[in-house]
């Protein structure tokens, strides 16, 4: 009897020595369940890559699939500490705003040109918008989460020098840039900005194709491009990395390209929208516009001002990537000419030859319509005349008017 007391009393002593780590472990297992509960979508250096790439390419459409998913994905008793874009509201709303665009691409390829326009171009600054909020409440989560739940524990870098495997250099640098937030927040927001500006310029060329099978190809490539990321994803997180990496490697190939492209869309949208009018007292101190071809090695696209020198001669200066110190163009003023458009004028240079046509030089916003004669008397220009675009648009109008007469009158002659 005594050795079974004596027995039972170890039994007791050795469960209450083990339940303080039982204790914990069971206070703890909630912790780790939140963190396997994908309250962050990030998780993994890979998936976060793909999620960055991803929501860059279209940023309302993949801040709201990652607020969808994560919501469902996460058990209710935890959605409270859901991040911001996982609460319905959120991508409820961005769902709603993805379905009246879809309408508008899908009914709008019946509508005329002017009606559906205006629509493309709010799009594009839904877009800018969107890209904003991502940048600053998504892209940052996503970096710290990558730091989080990808760092070794001190114990494995400890087994792996102890057991005589060297780290690589190499390795160690790409390790500390991935854990310190400092460094990979901002690497992560640099990776974003240039598959954005990627993606958004393909928004531009929507904005400005006045052909609905070009809007509807392009909405298709950039469908593709979410498909391809989201698709090799699935298959293995190391592929949907390196189809995003090599997404980011194009887009800052061509990051020059996207930006011009980018701040074209953005200040012809915005004048045509709000329809702004420039004054004359504005011409005097410069004209803006964007390069329509390359001049002396600047690429086209660039945004130059038209203004004068000290010596009166016409001069086009620009600021490369806008804050880089200023530079200038000159021009030949004396073959200068000034050509209307139907959204916007132009500014063009007559060749030497007389049968050649005109080379349009300078693309001037749509707030300088109707101050045609204005600038080519300030600038000297030769002449003012109207563009090709616009020759036509009233030489089919003046045919519509004759046709229309002519039948009148034969109805007239015929009722007579």
């Amino acid at each position: 009897m005594n050795i079974l007391f004596r027995r039972c009393l170890f039994v007791m002593m050795l469960m209450a020595l083990a339940s303080p780590p039982l204790l914990e472990a069971t206070e703890t297992a909630p912790d780790k369940l939140l963190r396997e509960s994908m309250l962050l979508p990030g998780v993994s250096l890979s998936e976060g890559i793909s999620e960055i790439t991803g929501v860059a390419i279209s940023p309302l459409l993949g801040v709201s699939a990652m607020g969808v998913w994560t919501f469902y994905k996460t058990e209710p008793h935890l959605r409270h500490r859901l991040p911001w874009y996982c609460h319905p509201g959120v991508w409820g709303t961005g769902l709603a705003l993805i379905l009246i665009c879809f309408l508008k691409d899908f009914l709008g390829t019946a509508a005329p040109p002017l009606v559906k326009k205006p629509l493309d171009f709010l799009e594009l600054f839904e877009n800018k918008v969107s890209a904003l909020v991502a940048s600053v409440g998504f892209v940052p989560l996503v970096a710290l989460a990558m730091a989080h739940f990808n760092k070794e524990p001190p114990q494995a870098m400890n087994e792996l020098s102890g057991s005589g495997m060297a780290v690589m250099p190499l390795a160690s640098v790409i390790d500390f840039g991935v854990h310190t937030p400092w460094i990979s927040i901002p690497v992560a927001i640099v990776a974003f900005g240039v598959v954005w500006l990627s993606s958004h310029a393909l928004n531009v060329l929507i904005a400005l194709s006045p052909f609905g099978i070009v809007d509807a190809g392009l909405k298709i490539v950039k469908l593709g491009l979410i498909a391809l990321v989201a698709g090799s994803t699935m298959i293995h997180p190391y592929a949907g990395a390196a189809v995003s990496l090599l997404l980011i490697l194009i887009g800052l190939l061509f990051a020059g390209w996207s930006f011009r492209l980018t701040l074209f869309g953005t200040l012809m949208g915005s004048d045509f929208l709000l329809n702004k009018r420039a004054t004359a007292a504005e011409v005097e101190t410069g004209v803006k516009g964007f390069l329509a071809r390359r001049t002396e090695g600047v690429p086209v696209r660039t945004l130059v001002r038209l203004k004068q020198d000290p010596a009166g001669c016409a001069v086009l200066t620009y600021h490369p990537w806008l804050v880089l110190p200023e530079r200038r163009i000159a021009l030949a003023d004396a073959n200068m000419v000034i050509c209307k458009g139907l959204l916007h004028p132009s500014l063009a240079q007559r060749p030497a030859s007389e049968s050649a046509a005109v080379r349009s030089t300078l693309i001037l916003l749509p707030r300088y319509r109707r101050l045609e004669d204005t600038i080519a008397r300030h600038f000297g220009c030769q002449e003012v005349m109207d563009g090709a675009l616009l020759r036509g648009f009233k030489a089919m109008r003046l045919w519509l008017v004759e046709m229309l007469s002519s039948g009148r009158k034969l109805v007239e002659m015929h009722q007579g």
